[in-house]
């Protein structure tokens, strides 16, 4: 598809600013956002793109300055991308607020700050004493993110599953120093009232409706839900270690937006190179479920990852199924449509510890046929990879642009850091 589409693909991208150093938005470097920058901008475009292309096609003009003029109110947000928590830092006042995906509210109290006294909202000293949790990401992975030891002293209880995905979790783990609270549908009660944590994380599932219940009326536990998974953007999904991080303090705080300002900043980029092509190859990213004969489970073209093949200069062959939502094809139907993709993205085969072409087609002889293996534009996940795209997003989605565009990157394809190409 020719590069027509690119403002269409522009129009769908809803905050596009770049930072280096600098807050979003904050054009003139003065540590606040606000109409002084619109003028600056216009009165200096040569700014550099890092900080002036706000709406990343590749130029700073009067578009940015514009842009500028009717966003830098959203700039000054906490929360930009993520649309299931809400965010109030007042860390120079000693306080953050912070209300989760179910309306839960509460205030992260510096020791010796004085209340805020927010209606409805639980105080608890920040940073907390002990948290248990149910799932990798976002909690463990937030804290891997910022690898500190007094941050690890927290975790007392993690889920069944997540002994083995964080390395410094699993030496505690072994060391008894963090103990397993059960699975994400089958918490175990008993031992989280015995660690008698400050917060319990919990997920979207529905059983967590029932564990919030359970935790909070009969044990005195206060609860803290993620709809990490609901997010419509990767950004908005990994946004939510800010969230994670305030439990943890200020200074934690600090160290996580610098993160997520980093990965802002490299999608920006990755997104500027995509400007430049003037072809859009389609792309399939799907995972193959064997309920003894495979069917195939496709994303909403809202999808997190669906949206980032579309940033990335990519043309989602599935952009119609609607909304975030997935589901489920016949075989029939998903080779007729995916047979001729430029790009398939093959997910799920860590489960059957799938390596080589070899291993991949005597899984699924079908792809044999597929446009993507014979010109070397198959690529299927490392097993880790549902780890690292929560910990290492800037290496994640230069994957994605990379799996897309090989061309437009030195080195191509050929180093991916959480896929493996076939072919």
């Amino acid at each position: 598809m020719k590069k027509v589409i690119a403002l269409l693909m522009l129009a769908m991208i809803a905050f596009m600013p770049s930072i280096s150093a600098q807050a979003i938005g904050d054009v003139n470097g003065d540590d606040s956002i606000s109409i002084a920058d619109v003028v600056y901008l216009f009165k200096h475009r040569n700014v550099g793109l890092d900080v002036g292309d706000l709406n990343c096609d590749n130029s700073v003009n009067v578009v940015d300055v514009v842009y500028l003029f009717k966003n830098y109110d959203t700039f000054r947000d906490p929360v930009v991308f993520a649309e299931n928590f809400e965010m109030d830092p007042h860390w120079n006042e000693g306080y953050c607020y912070v209300k989760d995906s179910v309306g839960n509210e509460f205030v992260l109290l510096k020791e010796g700050a004085t209340d805020p006294q927010i209606e409805g909202a639980t105080v608890l000293t920040a940073p907390i004493n002990s948290l248990a949790c149910t799932q990798y990401s976002p909690v463990l992975s937030t804290a891997d993110v910022l690898n500190n030891a007094d941050v690890y002293d927290m975790i007392d209880g993690i889920g069944n599953w997540d002994t083995t995905n964080s390395e410094e979790i699993y030496s505690r783990y072994l060391n008894n120093e963090t103990i397993t609270v059960g699975g994400i549908t089958d918490i175990d009660y008993d031992k989280i009232a015995i660690l008698n944590p400050d917060v319990v994380f919990l997920g979207s599932w529905d059983d967590h409706d029932v564990a919030e219940n359970k935790l909070e009326t009969e044990l005195g536990i206060d609860v803290a839900r993620f709809y990490t998974y609901d997010e419509k953007t990767y950004l908005g999904r990994i946004e939510w270690a800010k969230f994670v991080a305030a439990f943890w303090g200020d200074s934690n705080s600090d160290a996580i937006e610098q993160y997520f300002q980093d990965a802002w900043h490299k999608r920006n980029e990755l997104i500027r190179t995509a400007s430049t092509v003037d072809d859009y190859p389609t792309v399939v990213y799907v995972m193959p479920v064997d309920y003894g004969g495979l069917t195939y489970y496709l994303y909403g073209s809202q999808n997190y990852n669906n949206k980032m093949i579309t940033e990335f200069g990519g043309e989602n062959i599935f952009n119609d199924i609607p909304g975030s939502s997935s589901l489920i094809i016949d075989a029939e139907t998903f080779y007729e449509r995916a047979a001729s993709a430029d790009v398939v993205i093959y997910m799920g085969m860590e489960y059957y510890g799938i390596e080589t072409r070899d291993d991949l087609l005597t899984y699924d002889p079908n792809l044999a046929s597929f446009e993507s293996l014979s010109n070397g534009k198959l690529y299927i996940p490392v097993p880790t990879y549902y780890i690292d795209e929560a910990k290492d997003p800037i290496n994640y989605m230069e994957d994605f642009a990379r799996m897309i565009h090989p061309e437009l990157y030195s080195g191509g394809d050929s180093s991916l850091t959480y896929f493996n190409k076939i072919g």
